[in-house]
């Protein structure tokens, strides 16, 4: 990094564009926010992602969440959806209910255990979230949500032009 505050340090032989160094920033923040967040959720015997899930679904609670719906909320492959669900299933967190008209899809809730867990983290977590924010002050951090929030819609935009983009059409 030339100045850690500014830019990161990108001295090799490809371009230099401001969509390369956001980029490169928020690959490096993830990089560096998980390394924090990993052995803080792991305490609990939970992963980053199984965490979110968690409160995705206690965010949800009055829904009937799919598989599917909680996929694309999490930006996770349904795959991906579906080894996580097992783990957190078998470690009693939530539960996953046959839909009665569809049988082929499953509805996702979370356990009273998997409740109970989160309000055990959310007592460390406010601190560990002051912790991991520590360089920016409220109005920066503020900002710093407003621009990732924007930049998930774009993203979330662009996917759904694709899959449109990809469906054969009806004539």
């Amino acid at each position: 990094m030339t100045d850690a505050s500014q830019t990161p340090d990108l001295r090799d032989d490809f371009p230099d564009t401001p969509a390369r160094r956001a980029v490169v920033s928020v690959v490096r923040a993830f990089g560096a926010v998980s390394r924090r967040m990993g052995p803080h959720y792991a305490k609990f015997g939970l992963t980053p992602p199984q965490f979110q899930m968690l409160t995705v679904l206690n965010r949800l609670r009055p829904e009937q969440v799919t598989q599917r719906r909680l996929g694309n909320e999490l930006y996770v492959s349904f795959p991906n959806v579906t080894v996580m669900l097992t783990r957190l299933e078998q470690a009693g967190l939530i539960k996953r209910t046959v839909n009665p008209s569809d049988r082929r899809e499953k509805f996702v809730s979370i356990s009273v255990s998997g409740r109970r867990l989160l309000k055990k983290i959310w007592k460390d977590q406010p601190a560990q979230l002051e912790s991991i924010m520590t360089g920016l002050n409220n109005d920066e951090r503020l900002q710093l949500a407003r621009l990732l929030n924007r930049l998930i819609v774009a993203q979330s935009q662009v996917e759904e032009s694709k899959f449109e983009d990809t469906r054969p059409s009806v004539e």
